[in-house]
């Protein structure tokens, strides 16, 4: 959790070290954090008099998750109790804050948090974190220091936070014209054929009812070398492995048989 927080917030040139401290307790272990760059950048920062950023970076971290010495607003863990699993209807971005609202119930959190709550590997680690509650005799997980509680999860609250699962986000969405050779055709319910632009093998799924009547009623034959040119839509999306594109053949303009003819000026 502490290592999917500090990524989200101080970018991968710095990375989060926990040791765990002093004697346990029963049921209870008590740890240190800690932010370390690489030994270069460690003395970088001394040589630049910014050796207190590593501190400032810790303090935000840990004032953002709600697990530091509370502020004025909530930190995450705090906000996924307000939220108790309910949908945010709307996000309101201001200078340093913004504001949640679920239906007419409005929080303000400052940026960091918001950047928290929307992290999937943040989510997921949190999760993980409060996954023990579900074992038998594990009731509460609670930090603070050695005096005093700074949040407290019970077992009923687990759902609470439950890690949503990544959805895939569109980044683009445009219509191209396109010449493609068959590599292979498909009469199954997706019509996902396999079609090759002179660079690259795609699937595109053709949705011009037209042309596939036409190929159902045998009234299209195709050979090796044949060009289909077509109106494509495009679509690309940002999904957790990675990008992901579509392609969705909207009209076939043009069957082209293999250029076995002399092409004539008209023709």
């Amino acid at each position: 959790m502490l290592d999917a927080s500090t990524r989200a917030l101080c970018g991968a040139q710095v990375r989060p070290q926990v040791n765990v401290r002093g004697s346990f307790k029963t049921g209870s272990f008590g740890i240190d954090f800690t932010l370390a760059t690489s030994l270069l950048g460690r003395m970088r920062d001394m040589l630049s008099g910014n050796e207190g950023t590593a501190l400032a970076n810790a303090v935000t971290i840990l004032t953002a998750l709600g697990i530091a010495a509370p502020k004025a607003r909530k930190g995450l863990f705090a906000v996924l109790k307000w939220l108790r699993g309910r949908e945010i209807t709307h996000v309101r971005m201001q200078d340093r804050t913004a504001v949640l609202d679920v239906d007419g119930d409005t929080l303000e959190i400052d940026l960091p948090v918001l950047t928290l709550l929307r992290d999937v590997r943040v989510r997921q680690a949190t999760a993980q974190v409060l996954a023990p509650l579900a074992r038998e005799g594990i009731e509460i997980f609670a930090v603070g220091t050695d005096t005093e509680v700074y949040e407290m999860v019970a077992r009923n609250e687990m759902a609470w936070f439950h890690a949503p699962e990544p959805t895939d986000a569109l980044l683009l969405d445009e219509h191209r014209k396109m010449a493609f050779s068959i590599v292979s055709l498909a009469f199954k319910d997706d019509n996902k054929w396999r079609l090759r632009d002179g660079t690259a093998t795609i699937h595109a799924t053709i949705t011009d009812a037209g042309f596939l009547s036409r190929v159902n009623n045998s009234q299209i034959s195709f050979s090796k070398g044949d060009l289909l040119l077509c109106n494509v839509r495009v679509q690309q999306w940002q999904t957790s492995d990675g990008a992901k594109t579509e392609y969705e053949v909207t009209d076939v303009l043009e069957h082209r048989p293999a250029g076995l003819q002399i092409p004539l000026p008209g023709l």
